[in-house]
């Protein structure tokens, strides 16, 4: 009998997923698994051809654009330049910051009040 390495526990797998799921909905293993596999081939397809994919308590999850910019050769000092790129961004949700205990950062000084000069009546027409 073949040992199997344990996966890390705090990786959540679609297999792990689909074990989680089939608990719930009383569905067998292997057709959540399916249903997990399909979300995730849709969820690529949709963030790889450019849109964005929201999960509710979870975030979003699209492709930026990086302008191109000038960096540097740590080693010599030399200026290079590094093209134009995508990355892939995933923003989480407030709710799942929330859940975790990541509580927004609260500035030192009250918020600026910006002030306005009174409206100036507009001038009268004479006839």
């Amino acid at each position: 009998m073949a040992n199997k390495k344990p996966s890390n526990p705090t990786t959540a797998t679609a297999t792990l997923m689909a074990e989680v799921s089939a608990k719930f909905d009383q569905l067998p293993k292997k057709i959540t698994k399916e249903v997990i596999q399909s979300f995730l081939e849709s969820v690529e397809s949709h963030v790889s051809a450019g849109g964005k994919v929201r999960v509710d308590r979870l975030g979003i999850l699209q492709v930026k654009d990086r302008a191109a910019r000038t960096g540097r050769n740590p080693q010599t000092g030399v200026a290079i330049d590094i093209p134009a790129s995508k990355k892939v961004a995933f923003r989480v949700a407030s709710s799942l910051k929330e859940a975790v205990g990541i509580k927004k950062k609260k500035s030192d000084k009250p918020a600026a009040v910006k002030k306005t000069p009174p409206a100036k009546p507009a001038p009268s027409k004479k006839k």
